[in-house]
Protein backbone atom coordinates (compact mmCIF):
# COMPACT_ATOMS: atom_id res chain seq x y z
CA UNK A 1 0.00 0.00 0.00
CA UNK A 2 2.87 2.21 1.05
CA UNK A 3 4.57 1.23 -1.77
CA UNK A 4 2.06 2.44 -4.59
CA UNK A 5 1.17 5.78 -2.63
CA UNK A 6 5.05 6.68 -2.83
CA UNK A 7 5.22 5.41 -6.89
CA UNK A 8 2.10 7.06 -7.46
CA UNK A 9 3.51 10.40 -5.64
CA UNK A 10 7.10 9.93 -7.93
CA UNK A 11 4.53 9.67 -10.96
CA UNK A 12 3.05 12.44 -10.47
CA UNK A 13 6.21 14.71 -9.82
CA UNK A 14 7.55 13.60 -12.99
CA UNK A 15 4.49 14.40 -15.36
CA UNK A 16 5.60 16.26 -18.04
CA UNK A 17 5.06 20.14 -18.84
CA UNK A 18 2.07 20.92 -21.58
CA UNK A 19 3.72 23.52 -22.91
CA UNK A 20 6.31 22.70 -25.85
CA UNK A 21 8.86 26.00 -24.48
CA UNK A 22 9.37 24.44 -21.23
CA UNK A 23 11.43 21.18 -20.19
CA UNK A 24 10.13 18.81 -17.83
CA UNK A 25 13.62 18.12 -16.30
CA UNK A 26 13.62 21.81 -14.84
CA UNK A 27 9.87 21.43 -14.17
CA UNK A 28 11.01 18.13 -12.18
CA UNK A 29 13.77 19.87 -10.17
CA UNK A 30 11.74 22.72 -9.01
CA UNK A 31 8.93 20.38 -7.66
CA UNK A 32 11.23 17.87 -6.03
CA UNK A 33 12.99 20.96 -4.60
CA UNK A 34 10.12 22.90 -3.06
CA UNK A 35 8.99 19.37 -1.41
CA UNK A 36 12.65 19.13 -0.38
CA UNK A 37 12.57 22.71 0.94
CA UNK A 38 8.52 21.98 2.77
CA UNK A 39 9.52 19.45 4.69
CA UNK A 40 13.02 21.36 5.67
CA UNK A 41 11.13 24.63 6.68
CA UNK A 42 8.19 22.65 9.02
CA UNK A 43 11.35 20.61 10.38
CA UNK A 44 13.26 24.09 11.52
CA UNK A 45 9.66 25.78 12.21
CA UNK A 46 9.70 23.19 14.68
CA UNK A 47 13.09 22.88 16.27
CA UNK A 48 13.12 26.93 16.06
CA UNK A 49 10.15 26.50 18.03
CA UNK A 50 11.79 25.20 20.97
CA UNK A 51 14.20 28.01 21.13
CA UNK A 52 11.34 30.58 21.46
CA UNK A 53 11.57 31.57 17.71
CA UNK A 54 7.54 31.51 17.64
CA UNK A 55 7.06 34.39 15.10
CA UNK A 56 9.96 32.80 12.58
CA UNK A 57 8.07 29.39 13.21
CA UNK A 58 4.85 31.22 11.72
CA UNK A 59 7.58 32.75 9.23
CA UNK A 60 8.14 29.66 8.17
CA UNK A 61 4.57 28.03 7.53
CA UNK A 62 4.01 30.75 5.57
CA UNK A 63 7.02 30.42 3.42
CA UNK A 64 5.72 26.13 2.75
CA UNK A 65 2.45 28.34 1.39
CA UNK A 66 4.60 30.05 -1.09
CA UNK A 67 6.80 26.96 -2.33
CA UNK A 68 3.14 25.22 -2.89
CA UNK A 69 2.49 27.86 -5.05
CA UNK A 70 5.78 28.00 -6.84
CA UNK A 71 5.12 23.62 -6.53
CA UNK A 72 1.57 24.50 -8.73
CA UNK A 73 2.98 26.31 -11.34
CA UNK A 74 5.35 23.70 -13.37
CA UNK A 75 1.51 22.22 -13.67
CA UNK A 76 0.32 25.18 -14.88
CA UNK A 77 2.79 26.10 -18.16
CA UNK A 78 4.25 28.94 -15.69
CA UNK A 79 7.63 26.80 -14.71
CA UNK A 80 9.84 29.89 -15.19
CA UNK A 81 7.41 31.71 -12.59
CA UNK A 82 7.83 28.93 -10.03
CA UNK A 83 11.16 28.74 -11.05
CA UNK A 84 11.58 32.88 -9.59
CA UNK A 85 9.28 32.32 -6.66
CA UNK A 86 11.65 29.56 -5.83
CA UNK A 87 14.69 31.77 -5.53
CA UNK A 88 13.12 34.36 -3.74
CA UNK A 89 11.97 32.04 -1.17
CA UNK A 90 15.35 30.37 -0.72
CA UNK A 91 16.58 33.86 -1.16
CA UNK A 92 14.50 35.49 1.78
CA UNK A 93 13.82 33.13 4.10
CA UNK A 94 17.17 31.67 4.33
CA UNK A 95 18.39 35.25 4.86
CA UNK A 96 16.17 35.65 8.17
CA UNK A 97 16.86 32.24 9.57
CA UNK A 98 20.53 33.58 9.23
CA UNK A 99 19.61 37.11 11.10
CA UNK A 100 17.74 35.78 13.64
CA UNK A 101 19.12 31.97 14.09
CA UNK A 102 22.71 32.81 13.56
CA UNK A 103 24.98 33.07 10.63
CA UNK A 104 27.23 29.97 11.99
CA UNK A 105 24.07 27.80 11.41
CA UNK A 106 24.71 27.60 7.98
CA UNK A 107 21.24 28.70 7.15
CA UNK A 108 22.73 30.65 4.35
CA UNK A 109 24.37 28.04 2.33
CA UNK A 110 20.97 26.86 0.20
CA UNK A 111 21.01 30.41 -1.45
CA UNK A 112 23.88 29.24 -3.87
CA UNK A 113 21.60 26.28 -4.89
CA UNK A 114 19.66 29.71 -7.05
CA UNK A 115 22.70 29.92 -9.21
CA UNK A 116 22.27 26.05 -9.87
CA UNK A 117 18.74 26.26 -10.88
CA UNK A 118 18.83 29.18 -13.07
CA UNK A 119 21.61 27.38 -15.54
CA UNK A 120 19.82 24.94 -15.77
CA UNK A 121 16.64 26.54 -17.24
CA UNK A 122 17.26 26.32 -20.93
CA UNK A 123 16.98 30.26 -21.48
CA UNK A 124 19.97 31.31 -23.76
CA UNK A 125 19.89 34.10 -22.10
CA UNK A 126 23.48 33.91 -20.48
CA UNK A 127 24.37 37.67 -19.79
CA UNK A 128 21.41 37.11 -17.47
CA UNK A 129 22.49 34.20 -15.91
CA UNK A 130 26.44 35.42 -15.46
CA UNK A 131 24.52 38.88 -13.81
CA UNK A 132 22.55 36.63 -11.34
CA UNK A 133 25.76 34.71 -10.57
CA UNK A 134 27.38 38.17 -9.53
CA UNK A 135 24.38 39.40 -7.55
CA UNK A 136 24.06 35.94 -5.56
CA UNK A 137 28.08 36.17 -4.64
CA UNK A 138 27.98 39.71 -3.85
CA UNK A 139 25.06 39.41 -1.97
CA UNK A 140 26.86 36.20 -0.21
CA UNK A 141 29.80 38.80 0.60
CA UNK A 142 27.05 41.20 2.09
CA UNK A 143 25.05 38.73 4.40
CA UNK A 144 28.38 37.93 5.82
CA UNK A 145 29.36 40.84 6.88
CA UNK A 146 25.98 41.95 8.03
CA UNK A 147 25.19 39.15 9.94
CA UNK A 148 29.00 39.94 12.01
CA UNK A 149 27.69 43.25 12.90
CA UNK A 150 23.82 41.65 13.40
CA UNK A 151 23.54 41.35 17.15
CA UNK A 152 20.09 40.37 17.57
CA UNK A 153 20.62 36.17 16.68
CA UNK A 154 19.44 34.00 19.07
CA UNK A 155 22.07 31.14 18.88
CA UNK A 156 21.35 27.81 19.85
CA UNK A 157 24.09 25.72 21.62
CA UNK A 158 24.79 21.93 22.32
CA UNK A 159 22.38 19.41 20.61
CA UNK A 160 20.33 22.08 19.30
CA UNK A 161 23.33 23.19 17.48
CA UNK A 162 24.50 19.94 16.16
CA UNK A 163 21.05 19.27 14.84
CA UNK A 164 20.23 22.13 13.33
CA UNK A 165 23.79 22.33 11.09
CA UNK A 166 23.44 19.02 11.00
CA UNK A 167 19.63 19.00 9.02
CA UNK A 168 21.27 22.43 6.89
CA UNK A 169 24.28 20.21 5.68
CA UNK A 170 22.03 17.40 4.90
CA UNK A 171 19.27 19.14 3.29
CA UNK A 172 21.48 20.95 1.32
CA UNK A 173 23.49 17.98 0.00
CA UNK A 174 20.14 16.21 -0.94
CA UNK A 175 19.30 19.61 -3.37
CA UNK A 176 22.97 19.48 -4.77
CA UNK A 177 22.62 15.72 -5.46
CA UNK A 178 19.06 16.18 -7.16
CA UNK A 179 20.81 18.86 -9.53
CA UNK A 180 23.37 16.96 -9.88
CA UNK A 181 21.46 13.66 -10.38
CA UNK A 182 19.09 15.56 -13.18
CA UNK A 183 22.00 17.55 -14.97
CA UNK A 184 23.70 14.00 -15.54
CA UNK A 185 20.49 12.61 -16.98
CA UNK A 186 19.97 15.41 -19.57
CA UNK A 187 23.74 15.43 -20.20
CA UNK A 188 23.81 11.15 -20.69
CA UNK A 189 19.89 11.50 -22.91
CA UNK A 190 22.21 14.18 -24.49
CA UNK A 191 24.54 12.14 -24.95
CA UNK A 192 22.71 8.91 -26.30
CA UNK A 193 20.46 10.75 -28.81
CA UNK A 194 24.19 12.06 -30.13
CA UNK A 195 25.49 8.56 -30.71
CA UNK A 196 21.87 7.39 -31.96
CA UNK A 197 22.44 9.95 -34.64
CA UNK A 198 25.82 9.28 -35.63
CA UNK A 199 25.28 5.65 -35.47
CA UNK A 200 22.23 6.09 -37.96
CA UNK A 201 24.43 8.64 -39.98
CA UNK A 202 27.00 5.87 -40.15
CA UNK A 203 24.50 3.74 -40.93
CA UNK A 204 23.33 5.56 -43.36
CA UNK A 205 26.83 6.01 -45.10
CA UNK A 206 27.79 2.51 -45.08
CA UNK A 207 24.56 0.62 -46.40
CA UNK A 208 22.49 0.41 -49.41
CA UNK A 209 19.37 1.58 -48.89
CA UNK A 210 16.93 -0.71 -50.83
CA UNK A 211 18.67 -4.23 -49.65
CA UNK A 212 20.36 -3.21 -46.58
CA UNK A 213 24.11 -4.32 -47.79
CA UNK A 214 27.03 -2.86 -47.66
CA UNK A 215 27.90 -0.48 -49.94
CA UNK A 216 30.53 -0.10 -52.80
CA UNK A 217 32.33 2.01 -50.56
CA UNK A 218 32.16 0.42 -47.39
CA UNK A 219 32.98 -3.21 -49.01
CA UNK A 220 36.18 -1.36 -50.35
CA UNK A 221 36.72 -0.15 -46.78
CA UNK A 222 36.67 -4.01 -45.26
CA UNK A 223 38.68 -5.06 -48.38
CA UNK A 224 41.76 -2.72 -47.17
CA UNK A 225 41.67 -4.90 -43.87
CA UNK A 226 41.69 -8.10 -45.66
CA UNK A 227 44.22 -6.80 -47.71
CA UNK A 228 46.12 -6.32 -44.87
CA UNK A 229 45.79 -9.71 -43.18
CA UNK A 230 46.86 -11.07 -46.01
CA UNK A 231 50.04 -8.89 -46.33
CA UNK A 232 50.55 -10.00 -41.88
CA UNK A 233 49.44 -13.40 -42.48
CA UNK A 234 49.13 -14.83 -46.07
CA UNK A 235 45.31 -15.42 -45.48
CA UNK A 236 43.70 -15.76 -49.01
CA UNK A 237 40.77 -14.62 -50.31
CA UNK A 238 38.47 -14.50 -53.30
CA UNK A 239 36.33 -12.16 -55.01
CA UNK A 240 33.41 -13.15 -56.97
CA UNK A 241 31.17 -10.31 -58.50
CA UNK A 242 27.56 -11.79 -59.42
CA UNK A 243 24.73 -10.03 -61.79
CA UNK A 244 21.10 -11.18 -62.16
CA UNK A 245 20.29 -12.27 -65.59
CA UNK A 246 18.06 -10.27 -67.45
CA UNK A 247 16.82 -8.33 -65.03
CA UNK A 248 15.73 -4.92 -66.93
CA UNK A 249 13.42 -7.09 -68.31
CA UNK A 250 12.02 -8.12 -64.71
CA UNK A 251 11.73 -4.64 -64.45
CA UNK A 252 10.40 -3.92 -67.99
CA UNK A 253 7.85 -6.97 -67.30
CA UNK A 254 6.37 -7.06 -64.04
CA UNK A 255 7.32 -3.09 -62.86
CA UNK A 256 9.94 -1.29 -60.87
CA UNK A 257 8.37 -2.36 -57.56
CA UNK A 258 8.90 -6.27 -58.61
CA UNK A 259 12.39 -5.46 -58.95
CA UNK A 260 12.99 -3.79 -55.87
CA UNK A 261 11.82 -7.06 -54.29
CA UNK A 262 13.66 -9.66 -56.32
CA UNK A 263 17.41 -7.60 -54.99
CA UNK A 264 16.25 -7.43 -51.81
CA UNK A 265 15.12 -10.73 -51.79
CA UNK A 266 17.94 -11.89 -53.29
CA UNK A 267 20.07 -9.87 -50.63
CA UNK A 268 18.15 -11.53 -47.36
CA UNK A 269 18.93 -14.84 -49.20
CA UNK A 270 22.63 -13.66 -49.43
CA UNK A 271 23.44 -12.26 -45.87
CA UNK A 272 22.20 -15.97 -44.43
CA UNK A 273 24.33 -17.36 -46.66
CA UNK A 274 27.73 -15.74 -46.73
CA UNK A 275 27.34 -15.87 -42.75
CA UNK A 276 30.64 -17.34 -41.59
CA UNK A 277 31.69 -17.34 -45.54
CA UNK A 278 32.89 -13.61 -46.00
CA UNK A 279 30.98 -10.42 -47.45
CA UNK A 280 28.63 -9.12 -49.57
CA UNK A 281 27.79 -6.14 -51.17
CA UNK A 282 25.30 -4.39 -53.60
CA UNK A 283 28.09 -3.03 -55.93
CA UNK A 284 25.47 -1.61 -58.09
CA UNK A 285 22.16 -1.55 -59.82
CA UNK A 286 21.82 -5.26 -59.89
CA UNK A 287 24.96 -6.48 -59.37
CA UNK A 288 26.66 -7.78 -56.26
CA UNK A 289 30.27 -8.22 -55.00
CA UNK A 290 31.20 -11.40 -52.86
CA UNK A 291 34.63 -11.87 -51.31
CA UNK A 292 35.01 -15.09 -49.68
CA UNK A 293 37.66 -15.03 -46.91
CA UNK A 294 40.33 -17.20 -46.05
CA UNK A 295 39.36 -19.64 -49.25
CA UNK A 296 41.43 -19.84 -52.54
CA UNK A 297 39.03 -20.12 -55.76
CA UNK A 298 38.79 -23.56 -55.59
CA UNK A 299 36.83 -23.58 -52.13
CA UNK A 300 35.15 -20.12 -53.10
CA UNK A 301 33.87 -21.84 -56.22
CA UNK A 302 32.02 -24.77 -54.73
CA UNK A 303 30.34 -22.39 -52.76
CA UNK A 304 29.24 -19.50 -55.44
CA UNK A 305 27.81 -22.55 -57.58
CA UNK A 306 25.55 -23.97 -54.38
CA UNK A 307 24.46 -20.06 -53.72
CA UNK A 308 24.08 -20.02 -58.20
CA UNK A 309 21.85 -23.20 -57.93
CA UNK A 310 19.89 -22.25 -54.55
CA UNK A 311 19.01 -19.02 -56.61
CA UNK A 312 17.86 -21.00 -59.07
CA UNK A 313 15.60 -22.79 -57.15
CA UNK A 314 14.12 -20.06 -55.12
CA UNK A 315 10.67 -19.28 -56.12
CA UNK A 316 9.77 -15.37 -56.60
CA UNK A 317 6.16 -14.00 -55.29
CA UNK A 318 5.24 -10.57 -55.94
CA UNK A 319 1.88 -9.59 -55.94
CA UNK A 320 0.34 -11.60 -58.31
CA UNK A 321 3.56 -12.68 -60.06
CA UNK A 322 5.22 -16.40 -59.95
CA UNK A 323 8.72 -16.40 -61.89
CA UNK A 324 12.47 -17.22 -60.95
CA UNK A 325 15.33 -15.31 -61.36
CA UNK A 326 19.14 -16.56 -62.16
CA UNK A 327 22.05 -14.86 -61.50
CA UNK A 328 25.74 -15.14 -63.08
CA UNK A 329 28.90 -15.07 -61.15
CA UNK A 330 32.67 -14.18 -62.17
CA UNK A 331 35.03 -15.17 -59.61
CA UNK A 332 39.40 -14.03 -58.94
CA UNK A 333 41.46 -15.12 -56.54
CA UNK A 334 43.19 -12.58 -54.59
CA UNK A 335 46.87 -11.85 -55.71
CA UNK A 336 48.89 -8.91 -54.18
CA UNK A 337 50.36 -8.36 -57.41
CA UNK A 338 47.67 -7.89 -59.16
CA UNK A 339 46.21 -5.83 -56.04
CA UNK A 340 42.06 -5.46 -54.89
CA UNK A 341 40.94 -3.01 -58.03
CA UNK A 342 42.56 -5.31 -60.48
CA UNK A 343 40.95 -8.80 -59.20
CA UNK A 344 38.02 -7.02 -59.29
CA UNK A 345 38.39 -6.02 -62.74
CA UNK A 346 39.51 -9.17 -63.66
CA UNK A 347 36.27 -10.93 -62.05
CA UNK A 348 34.41 -8.69 -64.10
CA UNK A 349 35.61 -10.12 -67.18
CA UNK A 350 35.05 -13.39 -66.33
CA UNK A 351 31.42 -12.07 -65.57
CA UNK A 352 30.74 -10.75 -69.08
CA UNK A 353 32.00 -14.08 -70.55
CA UNK A 354 29.76 -15.87 -68.43
CA UNK A 355 27.04 -13.30 -69.83
CA UNK A 356 28.16 -13.96 -73.13
CA UNK A 357 28.24 -18.05 -72.32
CA UNK A 358 24.55 -18.80 -71.62
CA UNK A 359 24.26 -17.30 -67.98
CA UNK A 360 23.30 -18.65 -65.22
CA UNK A 361 26.80 -20.10 -64.70
CA UNK A 362 30.02 -19.03 -62.48
CA UNK A 363 33.50 -18.43 -64.54
CA UNK A 364 36.79 -18.74 -63.10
Amino acid sequence: MIKDYIESFVNFLKTDVKDKKETKELAVLIRITCCVFAVYYLITGITIAFLQHYYLSLFLIFAIGVLAGAFICTYENHTFLGLVILNVVLLVFSTILALYVGFDMDYHIPIFLNILLVYFNKSDMMILKRIYTFFICAYMMCITQFCEAWNHARVPDGFSRIFIQSLNMLVFSICIGTVAYCFCNKFNEAEDKLRRINDNLERMANLDTLTGLSNRRHMNEQMKGLVHEFNRTGKVFTIAIGDVDFFKKVNDTYGHDTGDYVLSTLANQFIMFMRGKGLVARWGGEEFLFVFENMNIEKAFKNMDELRRSIEAMPMKFKEYDFHVTMTYGMEEFNDRLGVEATINRADEKLYKGKTGGRNQVVI
